[in-house]
């Protein structure tokens, strides 16, 4: 079983200011990707990506876009290669205005240049969040079970916390393990 921080990059400070006091809602990890990896054995990470107007990727989750520049995510990248990581891509596009044809063309063309620049990482996924189709298609297709708030149900306050959904569930979920390659979850610092 390989662990995997779900939406990696959500430590990072929201870009948007007015949005900050909300950054419970969209955080559902603590530690940097490198303490990630060194300090909580994350092997696979979940990067979620969209394009901005100006057609400039972007980490997001949901209405939350991450401060971060390309050449910060490429270092990451670079890090996840030498290490022989596994990064699960999506198009996180969850509406018509955000998955155009464009949008889809932008991703596919980083996926595949991902491919090319990182041949070490094993990425994986490749859907969309409109209507769960791929929009690329990798060759790695790993097993996963997802055991974080936003998947389990009924669905309660805990998804609106993600920390609250870890600080219960995180260690029995350890404990437990899965059959499938990768179990991923929020807030990999909680045990």
């Amino acid at each position: 079983m390989i662990l995997q921080s779900h939406n990696s990059w959500s430590y990072l400070r929201p870009e948007k200011w007015w949005l900050r006091p909300f950054r419970f809602m969209a955080r559902c990890q603590k530690a940097s990707i490198y303490h990630q990896y060194y300090d909580y054995g994350v092997r696979s990470f979940d990067l979620r990506i969209r394009f901005d107007k100006k057609g400039r990727i972007v980490i997001a989750h949901g209405f939350f876009q991450f401060d971060i520049n390309y050449m910060t995510l490429m270092k990451h990248l670079e890090f996840m290669n030498d290490n022989g990581c596994i990064v699960r891509v999506l198009h996180e596009a969850r509406n018509k205005k955000q998955y155009t044809e464009e949008s889809v063309e932008r991703f596919k063309d980083f996926c595949q240049a991902m491919e090319v620049r990182f041949p070490n990482i094993k990425f994986y996924c490749g859907r969309n969040l409109y209507n769960w189709e791929f929009d690329y298609k990798y060759e790695y297709e790993p097993t996963e079970e997802a055991v974080y708030s936003s998947v389990q149900d009924p669905k309660i306050i805990d998804d609106w916390f993600p920390w609250l959904f870890a600080k219960l569930n995180n260690k029995k979920t350890l404990k437990k393990g899965t059959d499938k390659d990768i179990l991923a979850i929020d807030f990999v610092n909680i045990r």
